[in-house]
């Protein structure tokens, strides 16, 4: 089986960072509005733009320049999307990118691709099968309901908690250890079961014993 080129994962800060696509039918859509939600600092190349295309320059999200493309618009860009219908212009792009570029026709010409993404709340899972995009899908709406609503709500209560328990007398290694301790796959089982109130309690008791503990190692 040939080994997928797109092996290392990662996630982008692209807030203010300059992105650009070329192109502007139904895919340079939807690039840009996963971009524009990413918080890039969006432009869009293309002679012909799709009207969703031109409802969002109007409203200041992306700023869409209505021309023929050329090597400069990719200057200081730090992605680039090549999402044009036409083969070798995207293959020029993708030559031409001196930075993270995605080509839609060709994804192998690029050196990034953009996998399926599941979110839920602040949790986010993305998703690759490395070719295989109905068995993606499938996958991806397992994922949005295995983790549900209760997992969100959790993953909310971890984060107040997280930033609380930085303000005791402790150190990153203790609170490493004390969250390493306390979400165990016992917690992970209750919640598929529906015992939210049970597992914020058990944590919260975890968390007040760590406190105390603390205090107790400064006196």
């Amino acid at each position: 089986m040939k080994k997928n080129a797109f092996s290392y994962p990662a996630m982008l800060d692209l807030d203010n960072r300059k992105c650009v696509i070329i192109g502007g039918g139904k895919v340079a859509v939807r690039k840009a509005l996963t971009l524009i939600e990413a918080g890039a600092a969006l432009t869009v190349v293309t002679p012909k733009a799709d009207p969703q295309l031109l409802a969002l320059a109007k409203t200041g999200l992306l700023q869409l320049e209505q021309r023929a493309y050329t090597e400069a618009d990719l200057q200081d860009a730090f992605i680039t999307v090549a999402a044009t219908g036409d083969f070798a212009l995207n293959r020029q792009i993708a030559v031409a990118a001196p930075c993270l570029c995605n080509v839609v026709t060709e994804p192998a010409l690029g050196n990034f691709s953009v996998p399926a993404a599941v979110r839920n709340g602040a949790l986010t899972f993305t998703l690759s099968t490395g070719g295989m995009p109905a068995l993606t899908r499938v996958l991806a709406r397992d994922l949005k309901e295995y983790y549900g609503e209760d997992f969100a709500a959790f993953n909310d209560f971890l984060q107040e908690l997280r930033l609380e328990l930085k303000t005791t007398a402790s150190t990153p290694e203790e609170r490493t250890a004390f969250w390493r301790q306390t979400l165990t796959q016992s917690i992970i089982d209750l919640l598929h079961a529906g015992q939210v109130d049970q597992v914020k309690e058990t944590i919260t008791d975890a968390a007040n014993r760590f406190r105390l503990e603390s205090q107790n190692r400064t006196r």
